[in-house]
């Protein structure tokens, strides 16, 4: 795949990837078109939450985090909730099965956070379990975003600077995420 395109910008002859090339790569589903952004608040109660972290040259994959407006606020390693009796590394096979169709690999947990904050007036406590993963797929690697499905709305996730997130350039969550890094 060329570098720069999303693992969907090809064309193959499998009605699963829909993209009409025969690369047999898999690329997982596609996901729907983008929707507006819906405002979302913090659950009212701790949230046990895994996200895990793809590393390449010096960046990391991030999907957007929004505010009411739409706009983007700042930048989150991709993941999800842990459900009752699941391991916070079953959760991530689960989570990123779920919303890229891609497999992991080499998880790793390097660190748990506990993530106090605040979204749009609202408080938020969630204890992070973070791990670094390999994609089975290494051809995502030489793409510059990845398309995943949050709930029913379809995302992009981007290679984000660990530079910039050091200086402070863009934000990056949740909190301390990058002391970790």
């Amino acid at each position: 795949m060329k570098a720069g395109l999303m693992p969907h910008d090809h064309s193959c002859n499998d009605p699963l990837c829909g993209c009409g090339t025969g690369c047999g790569h898999d690329h997982g589903p596609r996901p729907p078109v983008a929707q507006p952004v819906r405002p979302w608040r913090p659950r009212d109660h701790i949230r046990a939450i895994a996200i895990a972290i793809f590393e390449r040259e010096g960046q990391i994959l991030a999907g957007p985090v929004y505010d009411d407006k739409g706009q983007i606020k700042g930048w989150r390693p991709l993941g999800g909730g842990i459900e009752f009796g699941e391991r916070a590394e079953d959760t991530l096979s689960r989570e990123l099965r779920e919303e890229t169709g891609q497999g992991i690999t080499n998880l790793t947990q390097i660190g748990v956070l506990q993530n106090l904050f605040d979204h749009e007036g609202s408080q938020g406590h969630e204890v992070v379990f973070v791990f670094t993963a390999r994609f089975e797929n290494e051809t995502l690697y030489e793409a510059d975003q990845l398309a995943f499905v949050e709930g029913d709305s379809a995302e992009t996730a981007k290679w984000i600077s660990l530079e910039k997130a050091r200086a402070g350039r863009l934000n990056l969550f949740p909190d301390g995420l990058i002391d970790l890094l």
